[in-house]
């Protein structure tokens, strides 16, 4: 009995060493450090750039965003420098976004907000970047990786409320981490600086506790070093973030199960997966369910061909994305009970809620990627894209050009925060000082409502500005 336990266990290994926890293939770029240095700095500031203008250069970076004002830079104005870095909000730690908003509270105030939106870009950037090395394994094609790693960063399902911003960068971030745990580098370097992404990543978003199997699969794979480090970083945020969630007494919103869970999926994942927000809410406001349904039966028929012509590793991946993407939607759109602010209407899309959707939808991006990455029978070299993988990396390009700006000046960017302080600084008294403590002033931002609340000693300076 133990001898073929040992054997099952045995087998097991071996199969999820060669399907589904994939090294990097070897393979050199041509160009030396300071040119894939110079390289990878521009391949970044580029990503930062494309996500402030899908916003609008003078809304991304001249204004506040809800709780990126509110709450991540409120909190070490008023509570001090990384004071605020573990208090948890929303039930959990946000380590990431505060240590955003920590950086806009070291700008000159009236920087802030363009400081925490960079801060954000830079953010999503690298976990580009960290999916552009960790999908190499199963995504050998670089063509079709480079399109997963673009729809990760200009993701056509994220709204306006998830673009450029602190408080849901870690969304992104959640993505990265799927793949650094299918992920073994080829360096020990590499491996750590996947296991501290991992590691920031679980202490600001309790979304990786849907990757859980995965976790335990790599347990019982595990045989280095570097497997040691990424779960290393998996097991330490844990726990740290597990027990103040548990502990939490934080008020937030009764769970509420609907249908319109169900059909947010399909319409908000599948459908924008597929087409994006733009295109595919548009689609859905003219057509209505027969589209949605005849999209559906055409995916679900591409899959089962692509599973049955596939290798090995493409059905692991697939058996292991799928439910995820599937669950993590259902679930996290129950908990914060979102299911009908999600679900569009006949005759109408939304973004709202977007952030749900960005992980469930790449996952399924990345199925179809690895799919038609690994056929039963290539028919051309690993440096070559056939006629299937140009018709994904077209669909995609289309979804991500169609939904890619989301500039709306009204909804977010006014009041700008150099308005707001001027207007604050007015409510102050002439003369601060001696004052203990000083007062503050409360400080518009968007949306409506939304506000932060700053020292009258801060705002002198822009007391001036609006005398004048």
């Amino acid at each position: 009995m133990r001898r073929r336990a040992a054997n099952l266990i045995g087998g097991l290994r071996g199969s999820l060493d060669d399907s589904l926890f994939l090294r990097s293939p070897a393979a050199g770029s041509g160009l030396g450090r300071w040119e894939s240095a110079l390289v990878l700095t521009a391949l970044l500031a580029l990503a930062v750039i494309l996500q402030i203008f899908r916003i609008g250069p003078a809304e991304a970076l001249g204004s506040f965003w809800a709780e990126d004002g509110q709450v991540f830079f409120q909190g070490p104005m008023t509570q001090g420098t990384f004071d605020a870095l573990f208090q948890p909000y929303a039930g959990y730690l946000v380590v990431v976004p505060r240590l955003l908003g920590e950086v806009g509270s070291l700008m000159p105030l009236g920087d802030a907000p363009a400081a925490l939106s960079l801060g954000a870009a830079l953010a999503v950037a690298l976990s580009g970047l960290a999916v552009w090395h960790a999908a190499s394994g199963h995504i050998r094609n670089p063509y079709l990786r480079g399109a997963l790693v673009a729809t990760t960063v200009l993701s056509p399902v994220a709204s306006l409320e998830a673009v450029a911003g602190g408080a849901y960068a870690s969304w992104y971030m959640l993505f990265a981490t799927f793949w650094i745990l299918l992920w073994r580098p080829a360096t020990t370097w590499g491996a750590a600086l996947a296991g501290l992404f991992v590691f920031l990543t679980v202490l600001s978003n309790p979304g990786v506790w849907y990757f859980a199997p995965i976790v335990a699969l790599r347990l019982l794979a595990a045989r280095d070093r570097g497997d040691a480090l990424i779960l290393g970083g998996y097991g330490l945020g844990t726990a740290i973030q597990l027990p103040v969630t548990i502990a939490s007494v934080e008020n937030t919103v009764d769970p509420v199960w609907t249908g319109d869970i169900l059909t947010a999926y399909l319409q908000r994942v599948v459908d924008g997966a597929v087409l994006g927000e733009s295109l595919g809410g548009d689609a859905w406001a003219d057509w209505g369910w027969p589209f949605l349904i005849a999209l559906v039966a055409v995916l679900a028929a591409c899959l089962a061909v692509g599973l049955v012509r596939s290798t090995a590793p493409a059905r692991w991946f697939a058996a292991i994305a799928i439910p995820t993407s599937v669950g993590m939607f259902l679930i996290s759109t129950y908990q914060r009970a979102v299911g009908a602010v999600m679900k569009w209407y006949p005759d109408l899309s939304s973004g709202l809620g977007g952030r749900y959707a960005i992980v469930p939808a790449l996952l399924l991006v990345s199925v179809a990627l690895v799919l038609i990455d690994r056929p039963a029978r290539p028919r051309r070299g690993p440096g070559q894209l056939p006629w299937l993988g140009m018709a994904a990396v077209a669909v995609l390009a289309l979804a991500v050009v169609t939904s890619f700006s989301l500039r709306d000046p009204v909804v977010r960017g006014e009041p700008s925060w150099r308005d707001s302080l001027e207007a604050a600084a007015l409510a102050c008294p002439a003369d601060p000082g001696g004052i203990e403590p000083p007062p503050a002033a409360a400080v518009t931002t968007s949306p409506a409502n939304f506000v932060v609340y700053v020292p009258c000693d801060r705002l002198l300076s822009f007391n001036a500005g609006a005398a004048r």
